[in-house]
C-alpha cells in the first residue's frame, strides 16, 4: 500500500490543490487535523474553513483528528494507521505532487522539492519511505527514528542500515508563497516557535 500523509490545520484552499494531486496516484490518503500547539490567531480545535468539509468528499482519505499538539506528534499520527512495509509519502498542505508516483524498492526515496516561488530545488530524504514496525518522528518534525536510532536528517538517510534511491518519477512544488498574507505571517511566527521548541529553546 502507498499512503499519502498530510498535516493541516485551515488549510484550504491549498489543501485542496495538495490533495488533487495524490488523490488517484496513492492506494489510501491520511489526513491528520487539528490545531498547531502554539498557532497564532487559532480560530477552535479543528478546521473551520472548509478543510474538513472538503476532505470528506474524497472517497480515498481518512480522516484522524489532533488538537493542540506539535507537528512530531501529529506526523507520528498518520504513522500509527500504516502497517510494516507499506510506503509513506508525505506532502506539506501547501505542496503538490508532479509526475507519478512509482513503487520504492529502496527504504527511502530521495525526492526533488521544488520552490514554487523560485528555481530553488532541494532534496528531501524524508518525505517518500518504507515504514517499519518502531519508526517514529521524534525531536525534530522531519527525522524518524527507528528503535531509538536516527534514520534520516532533512537531506540524507544516515543509518547505513537503510538503503535509498534518487526519485525521478515525480517531485514536490512547494506552494508556500501563494498563501494569504496573513496566513504566511502566522506560519513564519509559528515556525520560530517550532524550531526553538525543538532545539530545546524554553517555550
Amino acid at each position: 500500500m502507498i499512503y499519502g500523509c498530510v498535516i493541516t490545520y485551515n488549510d484550504m484552499p491549498l489543501i485542496k490543490s495538495t490533495i488533487e494531486s495524490i488523490k488517484d496516484k496513492v492506494d489510501k490518503i491520511i489526513a491528520v487535523d487539528g490545531r498547531y500547539r502554539d498557532f497564532p490567531d487559532t480560530n477552535g480545535d479543528y478546521s473551520t474553513d472548509g478543510t474538513l468539509e472538503y476532505l470528506a468528499t474524497i472517497n480515498n482519505v481518512q480522516l484522524v483528528f489532533a488538537s493542540g499538539v506539535d507537528e512530531v506528534v501529529k506526523r507520528n499520527k498518520y504513522l500509527e494507521q500504516v502497517h510494516d512495509g507499506d510506503i509513506v509519502l508525505n506532502l506539506d498542505a501547501d505542496e503538490v505532487l508532479v509526475g507519478e508516483v512509482k513503487n520504492l524498492d529502496a527504504d527511502f526515496g530521495i525526492i526533488d522539492l521544488h520552490d514554487g516561488h523560485s528555481r530553488h530545488v532541494q532534496k528531501r530524504a524524508t518525505r517518500f519511505f518504507k515504514y517499519y514496525e518502531g519508526m517514529a518522528y521524534k525531536n525534530v518534525h522531519y527525522t524518524l527514528y527507528y528503535n531509538g536510532r536516527q534514520v534520516n536528517n532533512l537531506k540524507k538517510v544516515i543509518n547505513g542500515d537503510f538503503t535509498y534511491e534518487d526519485v525521478k518519477d515525480f517531485y514536490l512544488i512547494h506552494n508556500w508563497h501563494l498563501r494569504s498574507q496573513t496566513r504566511q505571517h502566522s506560519k513564519s511566527i509559528y515556525y520560530k516557535k517550532l524550531l526553538r521548541n525543538e532545539a530545546g529553546f524554553p517555550r
